[in-house]
């Protein structure tokens, strides 16, 4: 929906332009897409990318600040108990090697294994390395979205977006330790309300 005043696009129950200022009512608005421009989100040749990420590396920092702990702590009574040189100090020391390796193989396949793409009409989500497996979901279908962030989530600006819709073969999908998750929500929602801006109907299930 656009405010007739200064046609920048609004949301469809706006009462007042958030640009302008300009009350809006049913008549004065414009409720499809200004003459000339796509309609990105109800014409399938006109779809557009709104973003596109991974998990992101940071969102790992919990993990990494606990093996550091633990590793200092079994690090220390090594040394304490068995003195430098000992055997015990130099298994202790493969083993916290061998952890760090492990935790980095994990994340790694977590971030390069989950990639999503958000449209003005879809989420795609991109699962797997060698072998791709790709789940699409219509904008039309979502009924619901979960912010959840752990504290070392809000302190790196990370966190899981969980997306509940009426689709029964994926009826919640979770987006894992992506960037900047409350923008996407944001973004999520904004896309959703506009899909459904022309009273567009779906059956889901019969």
């Amino acid at each position: 929906m656009r405010c007739v005043e200064c046609g920048q696009a609004i949301e469809p129950d706006s009462r007042f332009c958030r640009h302008c200022g300009e009350k809006v009512s049913p008549t004065s608005a414009q409720t499809s897409p200004a003459a000339g421009q796509p309609d990105v989100h109800h014409d399938p040749a006109q779809e557009r990318a709104i973003w596109q990420g991974r998990p992101a590396w940071r969102s790992f920092y919990g993990v990494w600040a606990a093996w550091l702990v633990i590793c200092a702590a079994v690090l220390a009574m090594a040394y304490r108990y068995a003195g430098p040189g000992s055997t015990l100090v130099a298994v202790t020391w493969l083993f916290v090697m061998g952890a760090a390796v492990a935790l980095l193989v994990r994340e790694a396949l977590i971030v390069f294994g989950l990639r999503y793409r958000l449209t003005t009409q879809r989420l795609f989500i991109h699962r797997g390395i060698l072998t791709r497996v790709t789940d699409q979901m219509e904008l039309l279908r979502i009924a619901d979205v979960r912010l959840r962030q752990s504290m070392v989530d809000r302190l790196v600006n990370t966190g899981d977006l969980e997306i509940f819709s009426t689709d029964e073969t994926d009826e919640t999908v979770i987006l894992k330790s992506i960037p900047a998750p409350a923008e996407v929500a944001e973004a999520l929602r904004r896309h959703v309300r506009a899909v459904r801006g022309k009273g567009t109907l779906a059956v889901e299930r019969l």
